[in-house]
């Protein structure tokens, strides 16, 4: 029997290319018989402004489910979902604890049958699949520059497709997206326009409307605020552009498609709670007829190996998808890096989720469970530090 014996939680601080320290917090599950499998809980650094009392979620996972077998997925994932329960938003801290334990289990159990964790998933159907790389939400004029000067970075190492946030200063959207088009016509790409719920469907169909005519993109994410069904509906009744809203859980991905609110789910383990629930909002999109692409919170390299792996197997995904955040962080806890080629990432075939943990920096990268943002609240949503005097001095207070 393949029973859990222990699991462990080590909270890591890791920064990115961009100057922002996320935190994270590496899963390790130990089974009978010296079997190890990691997961990841991905970025904790969003509102709402908490982090885990750690050795409390430790002890309580522990009493939870150790002595349980592996093999019995279903069952633990039912646990799971009774004691951390869906909490209805996109930065769910249960959706967390989920994915974290999910992705550690079928990493353990994949590697004990020496397989792929895509094997476990049905076997796959695709080995790599397109991807876009972020570009950061701007807010004054003079970080247009460097900007543009990073999609041209981005664009030597292979991706040529980009996802724009918008939605906080129109006068700067407008001046990267010409500036974008003049410089890159031909050789780059936009995925989409994320406004990241900041706007009312109204505020976000008017600035659609005049970004529309610098730039052509596939689809406009999150154009109205959380939860906001009936506006999202009115903004796609009037798009010409595909719509897409991140699935907060079962039940809500059914809300988007009943309500004609969307043409794409956007599917995450890291909000739905892990890979097993990712293929039930999915099989919804395909019994509607829709579309599906996987999002991100910019995992490391386990919780994007977990998204390659799902990429892999899953019967509908028709539009790129934006897991590249091994590429935005500076460190990671993992000996090798999860490979992306010609802006497609990659699906690992080694046993398990196919990358390594490195056990003595996952050692020396621990770090306490803390809040990194201060009260920067555009930051936080952002995923930027702030870039002007006038600002920090703001953020600080």
């Amino acid at each position: 029997m393949l029973n859990i014996e222990r699991i462990e939680l080590v909270p890591v601080a890791v920064p990115r290319e961009t100057g922002v320290i996320n935190q994270h917090v590496i899963v390790r599950i130990e089974a009978a018989g010296g079997a190890i499998g990691y997961g990841e809980m991905s970025d904790l650094s969003h509102v709402p402004m908490y982090q885990f009392d750690l050795p409390e979620l430790e002890r309580s996972l522990n009493e939870l489910l150790v002595g349980d077998e592996v093999h019995n997925l279903s069952l633990i994932e039912d646990k799971l979902q009774r004691f951390y329960p869906d909490e209805g938003h996109v930065y769910s801290r249960s959706g967390l604890v989920r994915q974290g334990i999910d992705l550690a289990l079928h990493d353990l159990l994949a590697r004990y049958e020496g397989k792929p964790v895509y094997t476990l998933l049905g076997g796959k159907l695709r080995d790599r699949f397109k991807v876009c790389y972020p570009i950061f939400r701007m807010r004054f004029p003079d970080q247009v520059p460097a900007v543009l000067d990073g999609v041209q970075a981005k664009l030597e190492q292979g991706f040529d497709l980009f996802r724009v946030y918008v939605g906080a200063n129109p006068v700067v959207d407008e001046l990267f997206l010409s500036q974008f088009a003049e410089r890159f016509g031909g050789r780059a790409s936009i995925k989409s326009l994320d406004f990241s719920n900041l706007l009312d469907w109204r505020r976000a169909w008017q600035q659609t409307k005049r970004l529309s005519q610098l730039v052509d993109f596939m689809m406009v994410e999150s154009p109205a605020p959380r939860n906001d069904l009936s506006g999202l509906a009115e903004f796609r009744r009037r798009s010409s552009w595909p719509i897409s809203e991140h699935v907060y859980h079962l039940q809500h991905g059914w809300q988007l498609l009943r309500s004609s609110s969307v043409d794409i789910l956007n599917i995450s383990p890291y909000v739905l709670g892990g890979l097993r629930a990712c293929l039930r909002v999915a099989a919804l999109a395909e019994a509607a007829n829709a579309s599906v692409l996987i999002g991100t919170t910019q995992e490391l390299n386990l919780g994007t190996a977990a998204v390659a792996h799902l990429g892999a197997v899953l019967r509908v995904l028709d539009y790129p998808c934006d897991s590249t955040g091994p590429m935005l962080y500076t460190q990671d806890v993992t000996k090798d890096r999860i490979r992306y080629e010609a802006g497609f990432l990659v699906v690992p075939d080694k046993p398990g989720l196919g990358v390594d943990v490195d056990e003595e920096r996952l050692r020396e990268m621990r770090n306490k469970a803390r809040w990194t943002f201060g009260v920067d609240l555009t930051g936080i949503v952002d995923r930027t530090t702030p870039s002007s005097p006038e600002e920090k001095g703001a953020a600080g207070k």
